[in-house]
């Protein structure tokens, strides 16, 4: 009897870890209830939604890539490279990409749930495309964003 216990024990304990987040993965959105960790807003826009995975498996989720990076200015040790990985998705497929490889297409007048007027894409072409659809904006890689300044930071 204590041998089974025993053994139900180490699975359920190998149950459990596999369920942590160790891979730094994002996780699908539920629009019935998540909400965004700065605003407080509902996420019912997913093509917009932004997530941060920390290395402990925290997941923090964001209506829009502007109250991430507010969420990020506000936890510095998070901009880490090592401590988390920051996802934002593709505008037109709903797919995440980490925020380092992705492109945004900018203008003050693209519609975004908290009007920052930043949209993310997976590849550079589909950024440019957005822009030139829209005949307005700019493209920004990763770098340029870092640069960006946000409507909530004036």
């Amino acid at each position: 009897m204590i041998k089974k216990l025993g053994i139900l024990l180490i699975m359920s304990v190998g149950v459990v870890s596999g369920c942590s987040n160790s891979a730094m993965e994002p996780e699908e959105i539920n629009p019935e209830i998540d909400v965004c960790e700065v605003c407080n807003m509902g996420l019912a826009h997913e093509h917009y939604a932004t997530e941060v995975v920390t290395a402990d498996g925290e997941i923090y989720k964001f209506d829009d890539i502007g109250c991430m990076d507010e969420f990020l200015e506000m936890e510095p040790l998070l901009k880490e490279e090592s401590a988390a990985k920051k996802y934002v998705r593709d505008l037109d497929t709903g797919e995440w990409v980490e925020l380092e490889k992705a492109y945004h297409a900018f203008h003050p007048d693209f519609w975004t749930p908290m009007a920052n007027g930043v949209v993310s894409f997976k590849d550079k072409e589909g950024a440019e495309h957005y822009v030139e659809e829209q005949g307005m904006g700019e493209v920004l890689d990763y770098d340029s964003l870092k640069k960006h300044e946000w409507s909530w930071g004036q």
